[in-house]
């Protein structure tokens, strides 16, 4: 029989007693919200809102960032984030708000971080970071990475960049001298689209020589225009055709040569082509990132895509040292052990713990490994010893020579050089290259004699 109960309409309990019912204290936004005290962001972004004009600010800067961290670790948009902000119990509740607010709308949270920028982010990060390593983590040593990150744009070819920089400068054109944006053709040509997959390759030539001289026809008639942001648009144009273009015996094509940080796309100027490996292009940023060996992330510095690895790190390691606490050792892959690195590294007192990049001949005869270099000399692979130097002090190297005598009558010489002697070339930091690899094979049996003492302890049958 279906039991017979009255029925009563249910009772809502608003405010923090049915958070504190519902919120579980393992989930990692409990945690955070326990272990880290927000309240400063409040302080450190006063400046940032007038203080005597327009509405009093509803959501303050520590909602603002508190909804950044949510966003960075669920990967939400702001669309995904004001609607978590409405109906996530957990959410609402490390958010501050009441459990019947309606949240904010989601374009607050672009203009937040507009408000904040780049070095305001970063105080932020720094402010935080001091919490946790007076909470004794995050300390010591450290180690460091670039992870590339594929910039969210799509990427033009050299015609629709050019098209991009004619857009540009047509738009400035329609602000500046609205006359003159009608004789240029108008929307028209402001928004022309190219159709550039129906073409065959020589029709994409002509195409190309078409897009370059209706660039150059436009860019002719807007230097002619006495205005600070049409000049910028010009020479933004400029940049993408010297960039892109080249002209052979009066032939206009595209340019053959590789440019050193060339500009992909105008809809994001910062994003530049880069690679994992030779085969694995991309095109967008690297985070250089800095982390402790507890697993805190201790910095991080954005750069374009074309960037090297180990340009990277001084600058990665300085800000972290003004803003933060210096390691005593920082690990780190084959790009950061370059002997100016640990020179700088050394001028701060810090180790590196990083592989050298083995020495590599691409004639395929004998590299430099195979000799050996002591400060006053050199001693080739068959024997025979050179004091010959001349020093260049601009470069800070040293250069050894060997005798033309002596290597016309080695029986190696046809491994060693195809020129009437062998030479010799000394960094300026050899010495400490030279310690570098002392602590390297040092550290390697080190490893190796605890692998086997784990492997003797995990599987001694199999030793």
């Amino acid at each position: 029989m279906f039991p017979l109960h009255n029925h009563h309409q249910a009772t809502f309990v608003y405010g923090p007693e049915i958070y504190e019912n519902l919120i579980p204290e393992d989930h990692i936004l409990h945690k955070i919200n326990k272990q880290v005290d927000f309240s400063f962001v409040n302080e450190a972004c006063k400046d940032l809102y007038s203080q005597n004009q327009g509405r009093p600010v509803k959501y303050l800067p520590e909602i603002m960032f508190r909804s950044a961290i949510v966003q960075y670790m669920n990967d939400y948009s702001d669309r995904d984030m004001e609607e978590a902000a409405r109906y996530n119990l957990i959410i609402k509740w490390f958010l501050g708000f009441s459990i019947e607010d309606h949240s904010y709308d989601h374009s607050i949270l672009g203009d937040f971080r507009d408000r904040l920028g780049e070095n305001r982010w970063k105080e932020l990060f720094f402010a935080i970071l001091k919490q946790i390593e007076d909470a004794g983590f995050a300390k010591g040593n450290q180690s460091t990475d670039a992870t590339h990150v594929i910039a969210n744009i799509a990427i033009p070819g050299t015609i629709g960049l050019i098209r991009q920089g004619i857009k540009a400068i047509m738009e400035e054109i329609k602000e500046v001298d609205p006359k003159l944006f009608e004789e240029l053709g108008g929307t028209k040509t402001a928004e022309k689209k190219e159709k550039l997959h129906t073409l065959k390759p020589d029709e994409k030539k002509k195409k190309l020589v078409d897009v370059v001289e209706e660039a150059r026809a436009i860019r002719g008639k807007a230097e002619k225009l006495e205005s600070p942001s049409v000049k910028q648009k010009i020479e933004q144009l400029n940049q993408i055709l010297n960039e892109n273009i080249e002209e052979e015996n009066g032939k206009i094509q595209k340019k053959k040569e590789h440019v050193e940080d060339k500009l992909v796309s105008l809809v994001d100027k910062d994003a530049r082509h880069g690679a994992k490996s030779d085969s694995k292009p991309f095109t967008g940023y690297k985070a250089n990132i800095m982390k402790s060996d507890d697993g805190f992330v201790t910095n991080v510095i954005g750069t374009g895509g074309n960037t090297y690895d180990g340009n990277i790190l001084v600058p990665l390691v300085d800000e972290k040292i003004e803003n933060s606490s210096k390691p005593q050792k920082i690990a780190g892959d084959t790009h950061y052990g370059s002997a100016e690195n640990r020179y700088q590294m050394s001028q701060r007192g810090i180790t590196i713990v990083a592989p050298i990049k083995e020495d590599f001949n691409p004639t395929g005869l004998y590299s430099q490994e195979k000799f050996v270099l002591d400060k006053t000399g050199v001693t080739c692979p068959a024997g025979n010893r050179t004091m010959i130097s001349n020093d260049n002090e601009k470069e800070g190297t040293t250069t050894f020579y060997f005798k033309k005598e002596m290597c016309k009558q080695c029986s190696l010489k046809d491994q060693c050089t195809k020129q009437e002697r062998r030479t010799i070339t000394i960094g300026k930091h050899h010495e400490l290259i030279m310690e570098a690899k002392e602590y390297n094979t040092v550290l390697s049996k080190k490893n190796e004699k605890s692998s086997a003492v784990a492997n003797f302890v995990l599987r001694p049958n199999k030793i």
